[in-house]
């Protein structure tokens, strides 16, 4: 390698080193996008192939699968009923919702999920 400078300055510290190496990926920097659904089924998207629309037991099985293979977080797409639906966004803020309830699955089942 000819560089005309050389750059010592960069590689002095391990810590240097690692802020400016190459981009390195592993499972543990990723997220995964799930979407879900109040039906007890997983149903494929049509418009993504490959995608499911999950049952919060689906979603929690997929995520535990996730899980173990290094990715440590989910981000969550539901699927809320046009019924359920206002301008409020009440269903969000209940209790009972289906958000509420499909982290409260996913928290009981894989506490350090995030």
């Amino acid at each position: 390698m000819n560089l005309p400078i050389r750059p010592r300055r960069n590689r002095r510290t391990a810590a240097i080193r690692s802020m400016v190496r190459e981009t390195v990926l592993s499972p543990a920097d990723f997220i995964l996008p799930v979407f879900f659904h109040e039906d007890p089924i997983d149903i494929p998207i049509a418009s993504m192939p490959g995608c499911t629309r999950w049952s919060v037991d689906g979603l929690v099985k997929e995520a535990g699968e996730s899980l173990a293979a290094g990715v440590p977080a989910v981000v969550l797409f539901p699927k809320i009923g046009d019924d359920l639906k206002s301008s409020a966004a009440d269903e969000c803020h209940s209790d009972d919702g289906l958000v509420p309830r499909a982290i409260r699955a996913l928290k009981a089942a894989h506490p350090t999920l995030c």
